[in-house]
């Protein structure tokens, strides 16, 4: 069985694949980053490639490895690198197919990996070449490594390079970078996307909604045989939908959050106003239930606009505001005729039974209320019961006519 899965494994093209997915990702990458006057090409040019607004190109080529090292790290990026070398001869040609050398100054040149930079003397000799500007050390290099090599194909690619004219190929190493350990780039996709929209809630839903819009949009201009290409001008057109959902209203998330019943239940403030006004009677379970919604309520809203941070301290107040001025308009509406019979000279007592009343019509009619909070969908009955019940426990609002006076703290 050992050796069917071998030979089975031979023909199956998984790293293959996942070399192609690094370079969408990538691409997908550099597309969140894409302003207005550019354009951004998946293997049309080269792997992907931008067009700046100045007329000039940034080439890109991206390698993936899925071969480990020792410390289960992506394998190192040698100076003997075949894909290194394979894609700095693919560029010789392209500047040795255009006479007028207009190719080379237009374009600058950037090999991606995810391959480990680990004592590459090509690298440093590269590095060194562009603060000392000594092209004939950079050059015995790739000599050296041409020399060097047992590989045929190798060696074809180095002498490839090494014999551009110096002019040439001291500019294109001038515009070449190598860009190494370029490794987890789904996870550098999501933090882009949080950088732009700073909420972690939004990152999973624009990251699933634009990457298959983008990997189909791929799909099909290639099949219809066009260029897969994207400006910067047309891309909130075509793209613009994925990221609708960081404005659109959502559900704030909800928990199982252990409620934890105060030990003496009538004596909340709340409860009182309620008892009071006879919505309620002594030892109903009613309390209980009451009791239950507000700390539900409670739990969910520090969950919320504390600890993840959902909510803005404006659209804290504005809902806060706006709950409030519901009561408030339905409390001078329930008892326009109280306040009227009082000013006229009529006992608040001898009221009291109509006042109750119209308190119970009062709560029944708050009670209807269903509140949202700026930027999310309703919450539901039940947590905007809540919410007014712990209001009217914080003697923010009442039932009561009198209730501002009938319930102060002590």
């Amino acid at each position: 069985m050992t050796e069917l899965n071998s030979e089975i494994s031979k023909h199956t093209a998984g790293s293959k694949l996942i070399g192609f997915d690094y370079q969408f990702y990538y691409f997908m990458l550099l597309a969140l980053d894409l302003k207005f006057g550019e354009k951004i090409g998946f293997e049309v040019k080269d792997d992907v490639h931008i067009d700046k607004e100045d007329g000039t190109t940034i080439l890109y080529q991206a390698k993936h490895t899925v071969i480990k090292n020792a410390k289960g790290n992506p394998q190192n990026l040698t100076e003997l690198d075949v894909d290194l070398w394979k894609t700095l001869s693919n560029w010789v040609d392209f500047i040795n197919v255009d006479k007028s050398s207009d190719f080379l100054k237009k374009h600058t040149f950037i090999f991606v990996t995810n391959k480990s930079e680990s004592n590459n003397d090509f690298i440093s000799a590269l590095n060194s070449f562009k603060l000392d500007n000594n092209f004939d050390n950079i050059k015995s290099k790739i000599d050296e490594l041409g020399n060097k090599t047992q590989d045929e194909t190798l060696k074809k690619y180095l002498k490839n390079v090494s014999k551009l004219s110096k002019s040439k190929l001291s500019l294109l190493l001038t515009k070449l970078m190598i860009e190494t350990d370029e490794d987890e780039i789904i996870e550098k996709i999501r933090k882009r996307i949080l950088e732009k929209y700073y909420q972690e809630n939004l990152v999973d839903p624009i990251f699933e909604k634009f990457s298959s819009e983008l990997n189909l949009s791929k799909y099909l201009d290639i099949k219809a045989g066009e260029k897969f290409e994207i400006s910067g001008d047309e891309f909130g057109k075509r793209f613009g939908k994925c990221f609708k959902i960081a404005a659109e209203i959502r559900p704030l998330p909800k928990r199982e959050f252990p409620v934890l019943l105060p030990d003496d239940l009538e004596n909340q403030i709340f409860i009182k106003q309620l008892l009071d006004i006879g919505e309620i009677q002594t030892g109903s379970n009613d309390i209980r239930n009451y009791t239950t919604q507000m700390l539900k309520f409670l739990n969910h809203f520090t969950y919320w606009s504390e600890e993840e941070n959902f909510i803005l301290l404006t659209d804290i107040e504005e809902f806060k505001s706006n709950s409030i001025q519901i009561w408030i308009n339905e409390f001078k509406a329930k008892y326009r005729q109280i306040e009227r019979q009082i000013s006229n000279g009529s006992s608040s007592e001898i009221l009291e039974d109509d006042i109750k009343n119209l308190g119970v019509e009062l709560v029944d009619y708050i009670r209807k209320q269903d509140l949202s909070i700026p930027g999310f969908s309703a919450l539901g009955i039940e947590f905007s019961n809540g919410h007014y019940y712990a209001l009217s426990d914080k003697l923010e609002i009442g039932w009561h006519f009198d209730w501002g006076n009938k319930y102060k703290k002590e």
